[in-house]
């Protein structure tokens, strides 16, 4: 990481050492025009292995240490959702922007108040894939320019078991109720990407099995309607392997899949085919992306990201299908 600060480099605080944090830190490295400055994890492990990572990266003893740094242009909150709104208010009053991991929150009331708190403060996004990746945002201007035809249904597809295992190993409050599920976790991106292509939605239905006051849920079957536009989704953590992740945009004239969030494909008379020569690292490609679209918001492009009320009209649909 470089150590100098040169007038066209954003200058990062990172809140939060899980596996989305070093890899936006990864992306952080490798793109030009941003430099992470100081990090912060209350766990040691998590420190000590973006220590050996990211070898020009200083460590704070605190959250409140990283916020309060000065020169920092941006706050990069990526700790579990039950502290979003805490750094990102103590990010406000330090006059710093934010970029802040979905979900919001997990209260829809405490989102609602820091939607409002942060209203007017500096620049604030969301950091959902879906507003990045390039899959999404070919659908976005296919759709757009009508190429599709009219969309007659939206199939979001989540069997995770691989995920579980990987990820609530690595991050055990993911497998309780209280903050985790992959509805939250996973589901809430197609909820952004269905509602940025097709407009307001209305949950009509969800059942949900597994979730109690400890543990999270291990199947979800959702129906959630654009106007008369169905989007379905079915999930579970409990199917064999291998995982599918995929979200399929059915439109009269053509078929598209985003799948695994940053690969996109459509529908042939021989079967799936790529939409476009895939990068050598799709994924890292997203994030590349996504810190673009945070530099176009702090030069006052307030559409360059997903913004905070977007994350919180997710979140009360979400919310929904776990109540």
């Amino acid at each position: 990481m470089s150590e100098g600060h040169q007038v066209n480099e954003i200058r990062v605080g990172v809140i939060g050492l899980g596996s989305i944090g070093l890899r936006m830190l990864a992306a952080i490295e490798e793109h030009p025009e941003f430099v992470a400055i100081l990090a912060w994890d209350p766990k040691h492990d998590a420190v000590e292995t973006a220590r050996t990572t990211f070898k020009g990266l200083r460590f704070a003893d605190s959250a409140s240490e990283v916020i309060g740094m000065q020169g920092l242009d941006l706050v990069y909150v990526a700790c579990p959702p039950d502290h979003h709104a805490t750094y990102a208010l103590a990010a406000q009053s330090a006059d710093k922007a934010v970029l802040c991991e979905k979900p919001l929150g997990i209260d829809v009331a405490d989102s609602e108040a820091l939607v409002s708190a942060l209203a007017g403060g500096p620049r604030h996004g969301i950091n959902f894939l879906l507003a990045a990746s390039r899959p999404a945002n070919t659908l976005y201007d296919l759709v757009a320019n009508e190429e599709l035809g009219r969309i007659q249904h939206i199939e979001v597809r989540m069997h995770l078991r691989a995920w579980r295992e990987k990820r609530c190993f690595e991050a055990p409050w993911l497998a309780n109720s209280r903050a985790g599920g992959f509805l939250r976790e996973v589901g809430s991106h197609y909820v952004y990407f269905a509602r940025r292509l097709l407009g307001a939605l209305t949950l009509h239905s969800a059942h949900v099995v597994g979730r109690d006051h400890i543990s999270a849920e291990h199947f979800a079957q959702i129906l959630l309607y654009a106007n008369d536009i169905p989007v379905t989704m079915i999930g579970s953590t409990s199917s064999g392997t291998p995982d599918v992740n995929v979200c399929i945009v059915h439109g009269e004239k053509a078929t598209y899949r985003i799948r695994d969030f940053h690969w996109l494909d459509i529908a042939s008379a021989s079967g799936w085919l790529p939409a476009y020569p895939a990068p050598k690292k799709p994924e890292r490609e997203t994030h590349l992306r996504q810190l673009d679209n945070v530099k176009r918001l702090l030069e006052g492009d307030e559409k360059a990201t997903a913004s905070f009320s977007d994350a919180l009209a997710v979140q009360r649909h979400v919310e929904a299908m776990l109540v």
